[in-house]
């Protein structure tokens, strides 16, 4: 009979423990999901505050996206063959001043009207490669240098 109230004393210890133990384990994980939306509130926050403080600087951005350049231009000489998309066609052999992925700076002997389109096509390689005519500025003497935006990336000239 002590074997008995031993054995039913241990068993009932053993489950008052295990349901201690459950608690503690839900306890715990209650824990960790209330840190974790602080936290996360906590971020969201900062990061509000922060967009909050570059308001002017992004709605300039988002207003003029055209005038903001990409990456920084290289110095290269680079002659290109200009195939205008728009009436009137225009073809003109040009030499590149400086150039990046995504542009380039023309110098040219035709007035290129702002926001046409255009095909440029590097002469070593003869890829043609589609672009936006960014603006028109009049050079010294009878040439005009044009800003060139691509529709992607030109890796070409690069190398």
């Amino acid at each position: 009979m002590y074997n008995g109230l031993l054995i039913l004393a241990w068993t009932w210890s053993a489950k008052v423990v295990q349901a201690k133990t459950h608690r503690l384990e839900g306890n715990t994980v209650v824990w960790v999901v209330t840190v974790a939306v602080f936290l996360g509130t906590l971020v969201c926050g900062v990061l509000i505050l922060f967009l909050f403080s570059q308001r002017d600087l992004i709605r300039e951005a988002l207003r003029n996206p055209e005038k903001k350049r990409i990456e920084r231009r290289t110095v290269a000489r680079v002659e290109v063959e200009l195939l205008s998309t728009d009436a009137p066609f225009i073809n003109e052999i040009a030499l590149t001043e400086n150039v990046s992925r995504y542009g380039a700076r023309v110098v040219t002997k035709i007035r290129w009207r702002p926001n046409d389109g255009v095909t440029v096509k590097l002469l070593q390689e003869g890829l043609p490669n589609r672009a936006r005519i960014a603006y028109c500025n009049p050079l010294k003497g009878e040439v005009f240098a044009i800003g060139l935006q691509f529709s992607s990336a030109v890796v070409s000239w690069m190398v």
